[in-house]
């Protein structure tokens, strides 16, 4: 694995890394414009088309629905071990989203003056569980726990079917374990379109979550003026933040952690130690021989675009470089990581210690794994509850009250010209 010199790297390289996998999604969003009026224009007999040319799965309009049959040979098909994983995952991810509800407001603003704010569940939501590179059981789980805390009343998942036809069953029992209501096998761009829009076979939602490639995030885009979406995900990453102190076979199996994903994924390392520098790469070159000839390729491709090992002069340069890039996993591996904890402003979620691994809260730890990627992390945060809510205020005011404001709130509407706003409010004190 490269190493890199903060200081005497060229700014382009440096850019790069910076701005690493994300896509020029406009470009997408020219190519799923036509798939996207298909589905809603011809609706399921599209539909059907697009999972036959991109998953190579011939179905029916009546087979996009998972039935009962098929749900309980999934439970019939899914490993003990991976059903016991699964349990675990959700009752913990349930434990910390539980927490994460907000309360209503009520507040008297003055006499005879009210002002309260509700918390409603979205009723409806689509959750979107990627296939392509691997099987994602987990993201149906980090999908379907924050929206049923929630409260949604319709929840439907979808993802993209086998060539054979069928989903992943360890997928479809996650699913099930959270009680949606509706599991379908469509995936990409078509998927999008047919929970926006709605087919024959598919009711539109008011809600779209979930991680996905360029085709994904751009669909979802295109559908944000009529459903709520969730943050833009990108390809995965992962950063250490790492002293002298930190232990670089951990540090090393870190990086790998999030490279692994695809050819796209960033793995970094940044730190002040030229020697644990030198050891991590070492231990990674060590690590890599160990994997799938699928998942060496993916780092083998990344680590010559945008994973790095990145050397700086200080650790306060360190800590300023993690700030700018702004990344979805970032690991804290430092004497007293608490204490740097407190210096990062911008990341998606942070792994405090020497044993808190990123593949801890991808999965069993309880946060949410839906979160911000290519440096969207400066001003957004990932999945949670709030995702499948919405909050609207009510104000209720006396007589008595609205005289109270009656004064400032004509001159107001006057100034700003609004005469009718105005009388709305004089014409209650008329005899």
């Amino acid at each position: 694995m490269r190493i890199i010199e903060l200081d005497k790297a060229p700014a382009e390289t440096i850019q790069t890394i910076l701005r690493r996998g994300m896509r020029d999604i406009e470009s997408f969003m020219e190519k799923v414009k036509p798939i996207m009026k298909d589905v809603q224009t011809r609706g399921d007999k599209a539909l059907v088309e697009y999972i036959k040319k991109f998953d190579g799965a011939d179905l029916k309009p009546d087979e996009l629905l998972v039935s009962e049959e098929e749900i309980k040979e999934a439970y019939r098909l899914v490993d003990p071990k991976v059903m016991k994983a699964l349990k675990t995952m959700t009752r913990n991810v349930k434990l910390f989203h539980k927490r994460q509800l907000p309360k209503a407001l009520r507040v008297k603003i003055s006499r005879g003056v009210e002002a309260r704010r509700l918390v409603l569940p979205i009723e409806s939501a689509g959750l979107y569980v990627p296939g392509g590179k691997g099987r994602f059981p987990s993201v149906a789980v980090h999908l379907a726990v924050p929206a049923k805390i929630a409260g949604v009343s319709r929840t439907v998942l979808c993802s993209p079917p086998m060539s054979n036809g069928k989903l992943d069953p360890a997928t479809i029992v996650a699913a099930d374990m959270q009680g949606v209501d509706e599991i379908y096998k469509m995936g990409g761009a078509h998927a999008i379109a047919a929970l926006a829009y709605g087919t024959e076979t598919v009711k539109p939602v008011l809600c779209i979550a979930g991680p996905g490639g360029p085709y994904v995030t751009a669909a979802k885009m295109l559908v944000q003026h009529m459903v709520k979406t969730d943050l833009p995900a990108g390809p995965s990453e992962g950063l250490v933040l790492a002293d002298s102190s930190a232990n670089p076979k951990f540090v090393a199996a870190d990086i790998l952690n999030e490279a692994e994903h695809g050819p796209d994924s960033a793995g970094v390392l940044v730190t002040d130690s030229m020697e644990l520098a030198k050891e991590v790469a070492g231990y990674i070159t060590e690590m890599i021989n160990s994997l799938s000839e699928m998942r060496r390729n993916f780092i083998n491709e990344n680590m010559q675009k945008y994973s790095a090992i990145i050397v700086t002069k200080s650790f306060e340069e360190s800590v300023k470089f993690v700030n700018d890039y702004a990344v979805e996993h970032l690991v804290i591996q430092t004497k007293d990581p608490e204490k740097t904890l407190k210096m990062i402003k911008n990341a998606g979620t942070i792994c405090v210690g020497t044993y808190s691994p990123i593949s801890g809260g991808n999965y069993v730890v309880g946060p949410n794994h839906v979160l911000p990627t290519g440096g969207t992390a400066k001003w957004t945060s990932g999945l949670d509850v709030e995702t499948f809510l919405k909050k609207p205020t009510v104000e209720k005011l006396s007589r008595k009250g609205l005289e109270s404001l009656k004064e400032d709130l004509v001159t107001i509407a006057e100034y700003e010209g609004f005469p009718a706003h105005a009388n709305s409010v004089k014409i209650r004190f008329e005899k």
